[in-house]
């Protein structure tokens, strides 16, 4: 009986504030596992006819790109379109340049899917600006906000976008199986949940994407007090301010130690509290024939634990920096990079011309990591 009588009002109470946190319209949001739930609804839940696109670039996230494929898979005639948008990105005109190329090249763009802030190369999009430039075009437009909610200030009614996913439990520090979907008013009457259950025909959107009895919703209960906490820190722009500052120092402390360089983003389209730089190339040489897990696993048993990816052939690192980081973190991160480019060597026999690092049957991973997952001490996402 709580979740039939108690459960809607607590959830409604924590809808009511992230709508005043998020700049939304309470009536156009609801709560969803995650954005990557959120992606997967509005998605899979168009229309599509033969000859329709879906557009992604170089800097979509890798789930999205899975969802758009089986999307297209499934929807015979239609096609996923990619374009890049090269660096360096010298201002935000250069990513509406890529854009407008983009669209101006493919016709019957059905969807896009634009990223508030790049998971991997930590670049703000101008996304107000794609959205007026998209909707001339006649395409949806998804924003994908996984990591802009509690980065940065949002104010999602004013930016004219379709759809709107975020994610709670990044920058929020909720635990997992906290986010949101904000939809248009006119969407609203025919987008459907993924699981369909008893308010599938309820004609109030909210009211069909309540969630399930039967799933554990204390991350969505504690949105509000979530919420408090992160005023009572000092608020976005107070925790930004503070982590920004610290976080460039460290990125130019790491980019010297390493002798590489940041990705080639101006300040204006760069993340507050993530960035990405290059790795050394002898990293690079070492784990391109493995892979970036191989990577993230001997940084996290040297007990740090940061996103390492390939991208055009190149290794980068992504670091962030939340409430808990201090300079110490950054420096962990600058020895143990280091002490693993000093361990690499080959070419073993079982990869010719790589580099790598002997992996034991068995790994003991430093368990005083300040650089972990989660809602403790931490520098990634």
């Amino acid at each position: 009986m709580w979740g039939m009588k108690q459960g809607p009002r607590i959830i409604w109470e924590s809808t009511r504030a992230l709508a005043k946190f998020i700049g939304a319209d309470v009536e156009n949001l609801t709560l969803t596992e995650n954005a990557t739930t959120g992606t997967n609804t509005v998605i899979k839940g168009q229309r599509y006819s033969p000859g329709d696109k879906i557009l992604l670039s170089n800097h979509s996230y890798a789930a999205v790109i899975n969802q758009a494929k089986i999307t297209v898979q499934d929807n015979p005639g239609t096609e996923l379109v990619f374009f890049d948008i090269p660096f360096p990105i010298r201002s935000k005109v250069d990513i509406l340049a890529a854009y407008k190329g983009a669209l101006e090249r493919h016709e019957q763009i059905k969807l896009t899917v634009i990223d508030h802030i790049a998971s991997s190369s930590c670049v703000v999009f101008p996304i107000k600006e794609l959205t007026e430039m998209c909707h001339q075009h006649g395409v949806i437009v998804v924003i994908d906000g996984a990591h802009a909610t509690a980065q940065i200030e949002l104010s999602i009614e004013e930016y004219g976008a379709d759809y709107y996913v975020g994610n709670l439990c990044k920058w929020l520090v909720l635990p997992q199986s906290a986010g949101y979907l904000w939809v248009h008013p006119r969407h609203q009457a025919r987008l459907q949940p993924l699981l369909t259950s008893h308010d599938c025909f309820d004609p109030f959107y909210r009211t069909r994407f309540y969630p399930t009895l039967n799933r554990d919703l204390i991350s969505q209960v504690l949105v509000k007090d979530a919420l408090e906490f992160y005023e009572e820190l000092g608020g976005v722009k107070a925790i930004a301010s503070r982590n920004s500052q610290l976080l460039t120092k460290a990125a130019a402390m790491l980019s010297e130690a390493w002798g590489t360089e940041l990705l080639e983003v101006s300040p204006d389209c760069r993340a507050p509290m993530a960035v990405t730089l290059y790795l050394p190339r002898k990293l690079e040489e070492a784990y391109s024939g493995l892979g970036r897990i191989d990577l993230m696993y001997d940084l996290h048993v040297k007990g740090v634990c940061v996103r390492a990816f390939f991208k055009e052939g190149m290794a980068l690192l992504r670091i962030s920096c939340h409430i808990w980081n201090d300079w110490e973190d950054f420096e962990k991160v600058r020895d143990k990079v280091s002490e693993l480019l000093e361990e690499v060597r080959g070419p073993p026999r079982n990869s010719p011309g790589y580099y790598f690092v002997p992996r034991p049957e068995t790994k003991e991973v430093d368990q005083n990591s300040s650089m972990t997952n989660g809602s403790t001490k931490n520098g990634v996402h």
